[in-house]
């Protein structure tokens, strides 16, 4: 299991203004199974989508994590989050796109996978932070599908950064009780002096500069001014054309950054495998001694129990 090991660089965390504690920060990012585009924006889907997210900010009894940021594309998701533990974020990640996968799964008729499992990249610095909060809000706009992300029609933190508008959406409990729930954005770490209007003249000149970006993009391929409402009409069971993606980093940081988490992720792994193979020899024989695992990670199969024991406390 050690390939699947998760870690962090617990040196770089950075004051969240809403916790009152240091967090790390990541952008998660899972895609549908086969790319298919299960997650349009049709009404009744981000209405959905929008209530998970409002409902798994209500779950802090069993984790707690800032939302700074988020977009869910037809058929993938970011999601821009701060979590003062690694276990925090697998909880919250396990929690939230399984109750997704099974709203989806319903509004279309189907059964199995819809996520692929996420891929959680550490952000170790705050200038690299406000770059990936860029990235996520100009999702629909890169792809040409709208002129400015003030246009965006996908379930996206946009409206908000932008407009102040709220995000809201439902959740549908087990009971098939309808809870109309609002999700909240957190300020970025190093944003929180900022007044409401400053921040807000800081997203836009972000989302400004996305779309001048991208505006030579759409002129050289020579297409239309896109309408967003068009994405709402796609067929959920199509796939995109290209599926080209660039080589994820390791971390959004430095080179030196990124040297020092493939450093430490080496050590890691190799302390977590001594320990998993004393662990495997102790079940064989008892009196062999069993080696601690190394802090700052977090194996996938672990994270669960965590859970479980946290709803038979509460």
């Amino acid at each position: 299991m050690a390939e699947h090991l998760r870690i962090e660089l617990d040196t770089y965390r950075f004051h969240s203004p809403r916790l009152g504690v240091p967090v790390l920060i990541f952008e998660v990012t899972a895609k549908v199974t086969d790319d298919l585009f299960l997650l349009v924006p049709r009404h009744a889907i981000v209405d959905l989508l929008n209530g998970v997210l409002g409902r798994a900010q209500q779950k802090t009894g069993d984790f707690d994590f800032d939302l700074y940021g988020y977009h869910f594309m037809s058929n993938h998701l970011h999601l821009l989050i701060g979590v003062v533990e690694l276990v925090d974020k697998s909880l919250m990640l396990e929690w939230t796109q399984r109750e997704i996968a099974r709203r989806i799964n319903r509004y279309h008729g189907r059964t199995g996978q819809l996520l692929t499992p996420n891929h959680a990249i550490q952000i170790t610095s705050l200038p690299h932070a406000l770059e990936r909060m860029r990235y996520v809000m100009g999702q629909a706009t890169a792809q040409l599908l709208s002129r400015h992300p003030a246009d965006d029609v996908f379930a996206c933190a946009n409206p908000a950064l932008l407009r102040g508008e709220p995000l809201a959406g439902t959740f549908v409990h087990a009971n098939g009780v309808r809870e109309a729930v609002t999700v909240r954005l957190d300020r970025l770490p190093g944003l929180d002096d900022l007044s409401p209007r400053a921040h807000r003249d800081l997203m836009w000149q972000l989302a400004d500069a996305i779309a001048a970006e991208h505006r030579p993009r759409r002129k050289k391929a020579g297409l239309p001014v896109p309408d967003p409402e068009a994405a709402r009409r796609v067929d959920p069971w199509t796939r995109p054309r290209q599926r080209d993606r660039s080589p994820a980093p390791v971390v959004h940081g430095t080179p030196a950054q990124q040297a020092e988490w493939r450093e430490r992720h080496a050590t890691l792994r190799a302390a977590y495998t001594e320990a998993h193979i004393a662990y495997w020899k102790w079940l064989a024989d008892p009196r062999q001694p069993l080696i601690p695992f190394p802090p700052c990670t977090i194996p996938p199969s672990h994270a669960r129990k965590r859970l479980c024991a946290r709803a038979e406390s509460g």
